[in-house]
């Protein structure tokens, strides 16, 4: 068995509880009617105020959409609402699920398929966007993952995409020893992922309701990723995200975000790739 395969194996249990469920029982969501998926989804997208600068939500009616990680169904939901036709890939059954439930309840067309973006099961050229937010660096092949999605793309299409930045201020606190060594590594001519990481570095992004870390997680800089897109037309990425941690406790999220601090050292790595 592949390390890639081993690591879908993994991601396909570690992801089977949705990405937002621990949010859920914080807001007192226990089930999902349309008023409960809501709140939910009304608290995810004031906490990521700026999915729509990248998504862009407004644009994609008539357009052949592939959302790949579908945690909680907030994004597929609006995506569908917008008139795309849409197709959701996710590792796990419990996205799967939950995004056919969530379709179905608002009367919404769209297929979701389970799979992994490392072999999707779909043709050459068959989307006008792909939107990946937040679970390509859990592939264990980010390279191939993003090769993947640029095969699926029609030319002049989209990949709209978020992984995690190398050289946020996070991962400074937590492995600054690491960073530095990733960045000689990249003065040096590496274009990369940062290599495997400690399971309490995994577990500062993600967790289960057991407080088990993510299988897999990578971190890349704007230079590693940019050559990851060589394939790519244009590419244009940017930094968004911080929370109120170390060093940043004084201040809330709301006043922090206000700052340049997040397009600095920000956590996320958004970007968008044009086929």
């Amino acid at each position: 068995m592949s390390n890639s395969s081993g690591v879908s194996d993994a991601n396909a249990e570690f992801w089977n509880e949705l990405c937002g469920s621990q949010l859920a029982r914080v807001l007192g969501i226990k089930d999902s009617t349309p008023e409960s998926l809501k709140r939910f989804d009304d608290w995810y997208f004031d906490f990521y105020p700026y999915l729509d600068k990248y998504i862009q939500f407004d644009s994609l009616a008539g357009k052949d959409v592939l959302e790949v990680g579908l945690g909680y169904g907030s994004v597929a939901q609006i995506i569908a609402e917008h008139g795309a036709r849409y197709r959701g890939l996710d590792i796990a059954s419990g996205p799967v699920g939950m995004v056919q439930h969530r379709l179905a309840q608002a009367g919404l067309k769209g297929q979701i398929t389970q799979g992994s973006i490392l072999n999707p099961p779909f043709e050459n050229e068959t989307f006008d966007v792909v939107v990946a937010i937040g679970c390509l660096h859990h592939t264990g092949d980010l390279r191939s993952a993003i090769h993947q999605c640029w095969r699926l793309l029609r030319k002049g299409g989209r990949l709209v995409f978020m992984v995690y930045y190398a050289y946020s201020y996070r991962r400074w606190m937590s492995s600054p020893f690491g960073n530095f060594r990733y960045l000689f590594r990249e003065m040096n001519g590496l274009r990369d992922v940062v290599g495997a990481s400690h399971r309490a570095q995994r577990g500062a992004y993600d967790k289960n309701s057991k407080g088990e870390a993510a299988p897999h997680t990578d971190w890349i800089s704007k230079k590693s990723l940019a050559d990851l897109c060589a394939d790519f037309s244009s590419f244009s990425p940017a930094l968004e995200n911080i929370d109120t941690e170390p060093p940043f406790r004084l201040w809330s999220r709301q006043q922090l975000l206000s700052t340049k601090i997040p397009r600095v050292l920000g956590l996320d790595l958004y970007a968008i790739a044009t086929k």
